[in-house]
């Protein structure tokens, strides 16, 4: 049919073309996103590691806050017992 017909095969012609000229587009735009992807993946690993770090540097601030914390509410209780005179273990 497409053979007896010059104005059918022409249009054909023309959406072999469009679909080749898409296909080529749809191509290279995975061939881009895919860098972009893998620049985002690695962007978000180094972020979770920074975040990771940050949380480890200050769970050990809080740690060390409380550590002091411990020892000067146990000194409190050291001197307020000089101060009355007895021991915090006397009821």
């Amino acid at each position: 049919m497409a053979a007896e017909d010059p104005i059918a095969q022409n249009e054909l012609d023309a959406l072999t073309r469009r679909v080749e000229a898409v296909e080529d587009r749809v191509e290279a735009l995975q061939v881009q996103s895919g860098g972009n992807f893998a620049a985002v993946i690695e962007g978000q690993a180094a972020l979770r590691r920074e975040v990771r770090d940050g949380f480890t540097k200050v769970n050990a601030r809080f740690d060390a806050v409380e550590a002091k914390m411990d020892r000067n509410q146990a000194q409190i209780v050291e001197l307020l017992s000089a101060l009355v005179g007895k021991s915090p273990d006397e009821h």
